[in-house]
Order: structure tokens, then sequence, then C-alpha cells
């Protein structure tokens, strides 16, 4: 029997050890998509794409004013940059979160110490996100935590966090091996789907109240002019939108911006296959343009904006 014990331990060893030479390999170029492939973890190779944009915030680009928002502003602003040198748009998606808006600005006006303005674009529901099991975690928490920004969070959103992910997945080490192994990226979100828990907020905006206020404090504080604006929205969401705009009432945000849900800009639903991106001819340069004006036009946004190169006029 002793024997038998101690061949059970041996071969446990032996396992492990294969395991994690397998995990370890799992990370490293050649190896890291011939694992995915034999696991079945191919859809798991996909960058987050939000590592990127902290690093360009951490640059000094001699721009001084900051465009920021949801995958929506990204559409319609990105291409733009080439042609506004003064502005840098770091748009990325609705699932970094308003916790994530915030500790993108922040990473830029550290390193952008002649900053003026910062234009935040988001679509209503965006503000409404909370910390789900699939895109909250993927996007946000593991976001935070990769950029070393975790610590500048309000403690309630770290226990709001560890509530619905745990401690383990919110470990710097437990989040590289994620981001970076195709197969423990699998085996993570796996677990997290069957025993993690979506944080409930008390109030739909209670998570992006708390950050754009924070932010407005923050631009206050360096002597930033923060504006806040709504992305366009689908005539689908209108009647969602009315009664979101109650919510809204009861914000700290709509005594610093009242005017944002009043000032939607609403687009017929013909114009998106997905209630959210302009899809179509209205994807094209012109229409955003075009788009761009009727949205904004009589806004600080876009007094100034080039729309195209100058040398073509």
């Amino acid at each position: 029997m002793k024997k038998l014990f101690c061949k059970c331990c041996v071969f446990s060893l032996m396992m492990a050890a294969i395991c994690a030479g397998i995990l370890l390999l799992s990370v490293r170029e050649p190896f890291r998509p011939m694992i995915a492939s034999v696991t079945d973890a191919q859809d798991f190779m996909d960058e987050s794409g939000m590592l990127p944009v902290f690093e360009r915030a951490r640059q000094r680009d001699g721009t001084w004013q900051l465009v920021t928002g949801d995958s929506i502003c990204r559409q319609m602003f990105a291409p733009l940059e080439k042609y506004n040198p003064q502005k840098s748009v770091l748009a990325t998606n609705a699932a970094l979160m308003m916790p994530g808006q915030f500790l993108l600005a922040r990473e830029y006006l550290q390193n952008h110490p002649e900053t003026t303005d910062i234009f935040l674009i988001m679509h209503p529901l965006t503000l409404t996100r909370t910390f789900d099991l699939e895109w909250g975690y993927r996007y946000a928490a593991m976001t935070y935590v990769e950029t070393d920004t975790y610590q500048y969070l309000e403690e309630r959103t770290r226990k709001a966090m560890e509530g619905a992910y745990g401690t383990f997945f919110l470990n710097r080490d437990v989040v590289w091996m994620i981001e970076n192994s195709p197969i423990c990226r699998k085996i993570g979100l796996s677990y997290l789907n069957t025993h993690g828990k979506v944080y409930e907020q008390s109030h739909p905006f209670e998570i992006g109240d708390l950050y754009v206020e924070k932010l407005y404090n923050l631009c206050l504080e360096k002597g930033v002019s923060l504006h806040l604006y709504a992305s366009p929205v689908a005539e689908y969401y209108r009647e969602e939108m009315a009664a979101l705009a109650v919510e809204y009432e009861e914000t700290k945000m709509s005594g610093l911006f009242p005017d944002y849900m009043r000032e939607i800009w609403y687009y017929p639903d013909e114009w998106t296959e997905d209630l959210s991106h302009f899809s179509g001819e209205y994807a094209g340069r012109d229409k955003l343009n075009e788009i761009l004006e009727q949205a904004y036009g009589r806004t600080l946004l876009w007094e100034g904006l080039q729309v195209a190169d100058p040398g073509a006029y």
C-alpha cells in the first residue's frame, strides 16, 4: 500500500509538472497558437485592444485635447485625428465602462500637463453598464489590473469587482496568464461564467455617476474643462431613453451636465445594422461628417473640428 501511495504521489507530481509546463509554453511563441489549436482555444487568441490605448495616453505627443468614449465615438472621431493635431482620440468601447474612461483620462492628464479640454462621448446605455461576467471582466477588470491603474479606483468599486469575480481573478499574475494564454483564458472565463456573480447596481447610473463626477473633479483640480456628450442614438431606443432620463435626474451628473439626456440626437434605425454603429453608406466619411454636424453642431466639440484634410479646401 505504501508503494502504491508513493507511486500515486510521483505520478501526480509528474502530471502537475506537465500541466505547468504546458501552461508556461502556452504564453510563448511559437507554442501559443499550437497549444490553442490542440486545446480548441483558438477563439481566445485575440488581444484585448485596450492596452495600446493606455500606452498612447502615457505618451507625450503634443496634443492638448482628449476625445474619448465608446466605440460609436471611435467610429465617428478616430479617422479625424490626423486632421486635428491638437486632439488625441483615445475612444475604446462600452465594455471598458466609465471607471476605465476615468483611468484612461487620468493617465492622459498625468502626461499632458497642457491639456485644456476632455470630450467624453458616451451612449447613455454605456453609462449604465455594470461588472458582468463576460465583457465586464475581459475588457474592464483585466484592463484596470494590467495597466496598474486598479489602485486609483474607489474602494467600493474594488469591492464590487471582488464580489463579482473574486480576488483570485484580480491578481496581477493571474490576469497576465489569462491575457496571454488562450487556454488559461478559456478556462478562466468559463469558470467565471459558471461561478461569478454580476454586480447589481443600486441605481442604473450608480457606477457611471461616480466616475463622471470623479473625472469632473480631477479636471477641475487641473484646470481642464470636461465636456460630456451622448453618442447618437437609434430611434429604437427613444422610449427607453425617456425612461432613463427620469433616472438621470437623480444623479450628480445631472447637476454637472443637465443637458446630456436632453440633447441626444436620434437617427433612423435603417442607418445601423446593430442599433449602435453606423453601417452602409452612413459609415462613410461624408455621411459621418454630416452626422457629426447635426449631432454636435452647436457644441465646443464641433467648433474648430477639421473633418477633412485642410489642404483639400
